[in-house]
């Protein structure tokens, strides 16, 4: 797991911009080849956000959902992670367990790709960069989490 740890670490030694897009990238690409793979467990993600007006979308997950997921579920949750003196790793159980919980109800699919795994990647995100400073670590989390949003709702807009 040295890999995996050095990996991680590659990425916090880069500034916030180029962490932040190839993060969000990375994590995508992670949740999308994990639930491919686990497809014949878990079936299908849910689609039911392609029946909503594309006005509704555009706003809902690609606007509003990052602005308040990262408020709520990476934020609050990593503040009081940091308040009790907890170390990184535990900062960002904290911020994974009720951001998996969160988007479990859209199916199983979802719960472990944009809930577990995307979850795990805003929460390495905020966790990092609130250790420089909290502006930082809200606009990179919420830009990493549009950007997040944004691939598969285009991917499943233009084939579904």
């Amino acid at each position: 797991m040295n890999w995996l740890r050095a990996h991680f670490e590659k990425h916090r030694r880069r500034a916030p911009w180029d962490f932040c897009w190839r993060v969000a990238v990375e994590g995508v690409l992670v949740s999308i080849a994990t639930v491919a793979i686990l497809y014949p467990v878990i079936g299908a993600p849910e689609r039911e956000f392609l029946k909503w007006p594309a006005a509704s979308v555009i706003i809902i997950v690609l606007l509003l959902a990052p602005v308040f997921e990262t408020l709520l579920f990476q934020a609050i949750p990593i503040a009081l992670a940091r308040r009790l003196q907890a170390g990184f790793r535990v900062q960002v159980l904290f911020s994974v367990i009720p951001f998996t919980l969160a988007h479990l109800p859209e199916g199983l699919a979802v719960g472990i790709g944009a809930g577990f795994l995307g979850g795990f990647y805003l929460a390495f995100t905020y966790a990092h960069w609130v250790e420089k400073s909290v502006w930082t670590a809200l606009w990179t989390t919420m830009a990493a989490h549009a950007i997040r949003n944004t691939l598969p709702t285009a991917v499943a807009i233009l084939f579904f």
